[in-house]
């Protein structure tokens, strides 16, 4: 008898850190080529919301924005948040209008625990999330991809020591 291979058609999410952008538009082009029915959103620390005083990291998030949303047609644009822990945030994908959803006045991500609520509720594990967040804080760039099991398991392959290697991820 031979064993049968379901497809899987649980949602679940991959998130990682990345403390270059190159490396964010480089995988990005990965998942675009090689995987479907995914969703990709990416947030980064600025130095300044403001482009006038903080040019080189809102350029960064802009660079990261035009080519991501090159490849997803994301309509959803470079949106930011100030989040008194870890400071003035990006964010680019569909997850945004979780991280920007107003809470009396305040978008969830401007709340203090805002940003590991909402990744502890996407199913990110506790030490994970505190990791992403502490990353995030020191600059990196969180990339965070949802997507069915079976493809997302593919991508973690992908990203192994080989790939891991060749592209420089962290």
């Amino acid at each position: 008898m031979k064993a049968s291979v379901t497809k899987s058609a649980n949602k679940c999410v991959f998130s990682k850190i990345f403390f270059d952008y190159h490396q964010i538009i480089e995988v990005a082009e990965i998942i675009h080529n090689d995987f479907v029915d995914y969703e990709l959103t990416v947030l980064g620390k600025t130095s300044k919301l403001f482009p006038a005083q903080g040019k080189d990291t809102i350029g960064n998030g802009k660079t990261i924005q035009n080519h991501v949303g090159e490849l997803t047609a994301l309509g959803s644009g470079f949106r930011s948040f100030f989040n008194p822990e870890i400071g003035n945030i990006f964010i680019i994908g569909p997850l945004s209008s979780i991280f920007l959803n107003d809470l009396e006045g305040k978008s969830l991500g401007a709340l203090s625990m805002g940003p590991y609520g909402i990744l502890r509720g996407l199913g990110i594990s506790q030490e994970i999330a505190k990791a992403h967040l502490s990353a995030l804080k020191k600059g990196g760039y969180l990339m965070i991809v949802r997507g069915f099991d079976d493809q997302l398991n593919d991508l973690k392959n992908l990203l192994e020591p080989e790939m891991v290697n060749r592209i420089g991820l962290q």
